[in-house]
């Protein structure tokens, strides 16, 4: 019994630390290297800033997460522009064009039931 006492940790010390020189050199799961592709250019038209009656359409710095969609509000069969930003209110751009050419109108705030509509931002 005595001789197990210093026998144990002194086998457990070799195996710990003789396990790296178990290890075996094995390259298969290795990464490649990165290769460089082509890469195609000019896929899409230059980006256009969006304007309306009053100029270029820009929720402004201190108002950034603007988050914009295109619906027919009004009704009338032309979808019109709506702009959500960080504020929780909504401007509305009515097109004054067509929808294959639009043109819009100075923003109104997103109404309902006579009120501005306003999500909750917190």
């Amino acid at each position: 019994m005595r001789a197990l006492k210093w026998i144990l940790p002194l086998t457990v010390t070799l195996v710990v630390r003789g396990l790296p020189l178990l290890a075996e050199d094995d390259t298969d799961d290795e990464v490649a290297a990165d290769v460089p592709v082509a890469m195609e250019m000019n896929l899409f038209h230059p980006p256009r800033r969006l304007a309306a009656a009053d100029g270029i359409i820009d929720s402004g710095p201190s108002w950034g997460h603007s988050g914009p969609w295109v619906e027919d509000v009004d009704g009338d069969g032309v979808n019109d522009l709506v702009v959500g930003d960080f504020s929780g209110l909504f401007r509305c751009y009515r097109n004054a064009g067509t929808n294959q050419q639009p043109g819009y109108d100075k923003p109104l705030n997103l109404q309902a039931g006579g009120e501005d509509a306003k999500v909750p931002i917190y």
